[in-house]
């Protein structure tokens, strides 16, 4: 999924020179100049980037030896989400799109290598690797023939600190500035800061899934045992629906033992209007370079897309999307699924529809961070073209410019979560903000203590609980 991240390095880069946006979710590619405005430059790194922190001392994994003595540190993890981590893939296809795409191919970067995507021709080639398949037979997605893939550096930071170490200035950024800030506290990639990333196309209810998730709890089991404490569970984006479906798969006992709190930064909890478009119509984000419908099958192969799609708990049954033939709210799913002609839809959607348990709180205490102030896609109105041309006219709502505020504040269902709101940050700027950086810090500190009563933090202001 070409999921966006927003790289931009306007104030830092030397004048003149543009500025990258590199798509990384299932919606697009995006390069941008000077001239773009700000709230587009840093608009739609989207949902791909859910991310999971744990940073533990003296922890390591299969690539990460044990070997550091036990430290004061709090353990804190990372796990990127989608579109958040780099993606190796090896290639022994049986046939390609194209005679200039290779059929054969040692382990290379899959995600993310910019190249790839600025010219269709290559994209083509590019969306028929990273694509996912409808098995009949097991009755779940998988890679498509002759690809293999893996995600680089389970337990370090390498692959979600920078996407595309190709790129100059660091344009590919993305969990670079909160990590460079811990490390200035004392944590050491690889030791006391861990990461786990994971392949983004898939949902927990695959075999994949299914993997990442006894990995993370492994992984959290030896960060209690290199440290001595609980780690810091901090996400961000898909990440949050993660980490949430994690936690409500572990006993009260194991999370009291292993996970001492949990940072929520961002989380669409109840999904994002903009996937609508993504799986309907393709998305590239205005991307000239890259066609909607070049990426729009391997859009809608990705699990990960179905599960942040509206849910009809928190958007209710208004119409989302108005062709001129009818309308479809998030209680219709099957009937958009058919009407767009995705003829597996919803079959991946009812796998994963019911993987959060109805917005069940985590179980361990919860740091909820989200932005407003953003125009943010919420409906859709199509002409004739439906459903291969874009839409005619979006309408827009509150939220971080990538996911709607009332997916984001599902997290204030939560007895005791301390809920902090940040003004005008776009979603992929959330972790890279100064406060909420300054917040993941001060929490290293006092991390397991009860949130405050009465009162919940807001940028210049507070909310009464």
């Amino acid at each position: 999924r070409t999921c966006c991240l927003a790289l931009e390095q306007a104030s830092t880069r030397p004048p003149g020179l543009g500025c990258w946006v590199v798509a990384i979710s299932a919606h697009d590619y995006t390069t941008l100049t000077d001239a773009a405005p700000a709230n587009m430059r840093a608009r739609r790194a989207c949902l791909c980037f859910g991310l999971v922190v744990v940073l533990v001392p003296g922890l390591t994994t299969d690539n990460h030896k044990l070997n550091a003595p036990r430290s004061a540190l709090m353990p804190i993890v990372i796990v990127p989400g989608t579109g958040g981590s780099q993606l190796e893939a090896r290639l022994d296809k049986p046939s390609s799109p194209h005679w200039w795409c290779a059929r054969q191919a040692d382990w290379f970067r899959l995600w993310l290598d910019t190249k790839e995507l600025l010219l269709d021709a290559l994209t083509q080639c590019w969306a028929d690797n990273i694509r996912l398949m409808w098995n009949e037979t097991t009755g779940a997605m998988q890679n498509a023939p002759g690809v293999e893939t893996r995600t680089p550096d389970f337990g370090g930071v390498s692959a979600f600190s920078e996407l595309d170490p190709s790129l100059p200035l660091h344009a590919s950024s993305y969990f670079r500035d909160l990590i460079a800030a811990l490390e200035a506290r004392g944590y050491v990639a690889g030791s006391s800061l861990l990461g786990a990333p994971y392949d983004f196309r898939y949902a927990p209810s695959s075999k994949v899934g299914r993997r990442f998730t006894a990995d993370l709890r492994a992984l959290l089991e030896r960060a209690r045992e290199a440290s001595g404490r609980p780690a810091l569970l901090l996400a961000h984006s898909y990440g949050c629906l993660l980490s949430l479906h994690f936690l409500q798969g572990q006993s009260a006992a194991w999370k009291a033992k292993h996970v001492a709190g949990f940072v929520s930064a961002g989380g669409p909890y109840g999904g994002s209007a903009h996937e609508l478009v993504v799986l309907a119509s393709g998305s590239n984000e205005g991307v000239a370079t890259v066609h909607p419908l070049t990426i729009r099958h391997e859009q809608r192969s990705y699990e990960s897309n179905h599960l942040m799609l509206p849910s009809p708990a928190v958007f209710g049954a208004a119409p989302l999307v108005t062709t001129p033939e009818r309308t479809y709210a998030p209680t219709q799913y099957a009937d958009f699924f058919a009407d767009i002609g995705w003829r597996h839809g919803a079959q991946v959607y009812g796998q994963v529809r019911s993987l959060l348990r109805g917005f069940a709180p985590p179980g361990v205490p919860t740091h909820c961070v989200y932005a407003v102030g953003q125009r943010t896609e919420r409906n859709y109105t199509y002409g004739r073209g439906w459903p291969d041309a874009q839409p005619e006219r979006v309408g827009h709502g509150d939220g971080d410019g990538t996911v709607n505020v009332e997916s984001a504040e599902v997290c204030r269902r939560w007895p005791g979560t301390n809920v902090t709101v940040l003004r005008g940050v776009a979603h992929m700027d959330i972790v890279k903000d100064g406060d909420f950086i300054a917040a993941v810090e001060a929490l290293l500190a006092d991390v397991g203590a009860p949130p405050a009563e009465g009162v919940r933090a807001e940028r210049g202001s507070e909310i009464a609980v």
